[in-house]
């Protein structure tokens, strides 16, 4: 392995803060978690980082999960119930759906991913804090009123009715302001840092945010607010097929200029940290990183290739959905080959199974992008669920299942103590494995009913009653997914109000009374 990317990788193994009476326990919090109190990259000094800022984005990330979660479930109960809420203006299909998905990434997955960068930037940079952390908590706050005025906007009424872009112009705005206040912080981090080489999650902290501000600000037609910047229609092209086209092209954007980049930076910084090995390869993650700036956002038209927007856009819509593969090909391998002989923390480390689950899901994922984009195939699947089966693959079985794993190892830095319970932590891993691995069959087989009957020219209306059974499976995998949502809620609340690390050390003394001591495991190797 080459010199320079050993230098280039996380931090190595700090001591622990436990006492030595509990080191037992202590290792086995290493081993399920991930590793002990870190150190910064290439200096000596040890700092307890600040993490003020970390901690606001990703504690507002867990609550706001179960509240999109509770839209997801409403959504699912109304397919399959259609009559649930009957004469309950807040929760029609058309109002929750789209809150829905608006909170899926801009709430729960955005959240959740500056919490994470916002973590590793001062460990991966040598500093004990952010350049602002008070700022950092600021920005926090006003976006989490905007996301309350957002969903407010769009239950009762207020939504733009574009697709993925259904908050209000003001809320985009202040959306893309904190976006702006998180980059200055970042990059002002990186200008003040003590290790000179940066290492790759760092180059997709800085770039993500800045293309999806200008992603963010082009799709929402931000220079044109429109009649009702405040409450309704607004932001958008007066050409119906020019919208559409800027909408999909911005939509996807969402995907691969933010949730995909950022996605790789946690990977990239959290699979080496826990396993304590050097990623394998700086020539990969350079062809990961260049990869998708070429390609992914050029991808966004293949929504539209059964609609009468021009022929080369489709065209190269497709070419570049087929194309994105080499740069996610380039980061699994180095995923893949950084886990070489280290296959069995997948089973002893709690988080670094949650992220190598998400990470098989999101190859997964753009595997069936590239199928859904060509099209043949595509005449067959549009319009019907399997989209809707894609987009959560995309969105939980590869970001949100990743997402729990980092928030699980970051849980005990920023705390500075243990989580209250492994076996929730166990519970909530399975139920939204298995709970999303049921939705998706349910939406794919459901796609092929409804595509062959699209095929065939038979009304949609005809086909509704074959797709009850999978209507209920959604709802009953749905609601797996929701209890692992309340879950996490629960174990990191309990984690911050109770004295977990006391608590550990009683059982440490109670199981030293009794003459069963905990077993001491193998010490990690230090990188």
């Amino acid at each position: 392995m080459a010199d320079e990317t050993r230098l280039d990788a996380p931090e190595e193994q700090g001591r622990s803060a436990h006492p030595p009476t509990d080191e037992g326990r202590r290792q086995e919090l290493q081993r399920t978690y991930g590793a002990g109190p870190e150190t910064v990259t290439g200096i000596q000094t040890r700092y307890r980082h600040d993490d003020r800022t970390s901690r606001w984005w990703l504690v507002s990330s867990v609550f706001w999960f179960v509240a999109v979660t509770t839209f997801g479930i409403i959504i699912a109960t109304e397919l399959a119930e259609p009559e649930a809420f009957q004469g309950v203006s807040w929760l029609v299909f058309s109002r929750v759906r789209p809150a829905h998905v608006e909170g899926v990434i801009f709430a729960w997955l955005t959240m959740m991913y500056f919490g994470a960068i916002f973590y590793f930037s001062p460990r991966l940079l040598g500093t004990r804090a952010l350049w602002n952390e008070t700022l950092g908590v600021v920005t926090a706050i006003v976006y989490n009123v905007a996301l309350i005025y957002g969903f407010v906007a769009i239950l009762g009424g207020g939504s733009t009715g574009r697709e993925y872009a259904e908050f209000p112009w003001i809320v985009d705005l202040l959306i893309v302001g904190c976006f702006v206040s998180n980059i200055v912080n970042i990059v002002m981090t990186v200008s003040i840092r003590l290790v000179r080489p940066l290492y790759v999650s760092m180059w997709w902290a800085i770039a993500a945010p800045i293309w999806v501000s200008a992603s963010i600000f082009i799709e929402n037609v931000m220079w044109h607010p429109g009649p009702n910047p405040l409450w309704g229609m607004s932001g958008f092209l007066e050409n119906g097929l020019h919208d559409a086209m800027i909408n999909w092209w911005g939509n996807h954007n969402l995907f691969g200029l933010w949730l995909t980049p950022v996605l790789v930076a946690v990977t990239y910084y959290f699979v080496p940290r826990i396993t304590n090995t050097a990623l394998y390869s700086h020539t990969l993650s350079l062809i990961s990183f260049w990869g998708l700036v070429f390609v992914y956002a050029a991808v966004g038209d293949h929504h539209l290739l059964q609609s009468p927007s021009p022929g080369w856009l489709k065209t190269i819509a497709s070419i570049n959905s087929v194309a994105i593969l080499i740069p996610v090909f380039a980061f699994f391998s180095n995923i893949f080959l950084t886990m070489r002989g280290q296959w069995d923390r997948f089973f002893t480390s709690l988080a670094l199974r949650f992220i190598i689950t998400g990470w098989i899901f999101y190859l997964l994922v753009n595997l069936q992008g590239a199928l859904q984009a060509i099209q043949p195939f595509n005449v067959y699947v549009h319009f019907t669920y399997f989209t809707i089966g894609h987009a959560h693959l995309a969105l939980l079985g590869g970001f949100t299942i990743l997402g729990m794993g980092v928030i699980y190892y970051m849980l005990p830095h920023i705390f500075n103590k243990p989580p209250y319970s492994r076996t929730l932590a166990e519970w909530q891993y399975w139920l939204v494995t298995l709970g999303f691995l049921a939705f998706f069959i349910a939406m794919t087989i459901g796609a092929f009913v409804q595509g062959q009957s699209w095929l065939s020219g038979t009304p949609e209306v005809n086909v509704l009653n074959q797709l009850h059974l999978w209507n209920i499976m959604r709802a009953v995998s749905g609601s797996m997914i929701y209890t692992a949502a309340w879950i996490q809620l629960v174990n990191i609340g309990l984690t911050f109000f109770r004295d977990t690390r006391g608590e550990e050390a009683k059982a440490a003394r109670k199981d030293a009374i009794a003459g069963h001591p905990a077993d001491v495991a193998e010490p990690q190797a230090t990188a």
